[in-house]
């Protein structure tokens, strides 16, 4: 069986999702706690810039190894065919147990939050919308993956509004 790549996305909803994944929502919650480990903003900016080139050293690794393995499978086909079974067995599984369930779950909380303090709403609110938000996302993986490419655009393009207008208002 002759297993292909489906390229179902253009150019433009795979940037935006590489963007908003390095980016993803922690930009918004996290800043205060960094600038609070760090002592000072020139060791917090140190901090981002460094955490930044891990990122970006982890993101060339991976595209590299997917140039070289272009097949379905993801993280689980690398590692599987760079360590062995075993290995790609307990990464595929790891993927499935806890980092697609934390990302989700940590997605859900924040947006949840986010969405008591931007509507006023009683804390009470926040394990319903966050369930409402888990399902929402459970859903939209059961459509093409051209539905979830626009609300990765969508979503990226909201996420770079506000970070656009805090470094103008930061330089000016």
């Amino acid at each position: 069986m002759d297993n292909k790549l489906k390229r179902s996305i253009g150019f433009g909803s795979a940037f935006s999702i590489v963007i908003g994944t390095i980016i993803g929502s922690g930009i918004f919650f996290k800043q205060a706690s960094v600038l609070d480990s760090a002592g000072s903003t020139t060791m917090a900016l140190l901090a981002w810039i460094f955490g930044g080139l891990i990122t970006l050293a982890a993101g060339l690794t991976i595209a590299e190894i997917g140039a070289q393995m272009p097949y379905t499978g993801g993280l689980y086909v690398y590692i599987e065919n760079l360590y062995g079974r075993i290995l790609g067995f307990m990464a595929g599984w790891m993927q499935i147990i806890v980092y697609g369930p934390a990302i989700i779950a940590a997605v859900a909380g924040f947006m949840s939050i986010m969405m008591t303090n931007f509507f006023g709403l009683n804390h009470s609110w926040r394990i319903p919308l966050a369930l409402i938000t888990v399902l929402a996302i459970g859903i939209m993986n059961f459509f093409e993956n051209k539905v979830g490419a626009i609300f990765s655009v969508i979503t990226t393009i909201a996420k770079m509004i506000p970070i656009a207008v805090i470094t103008i208002c930061g330089i000016c």
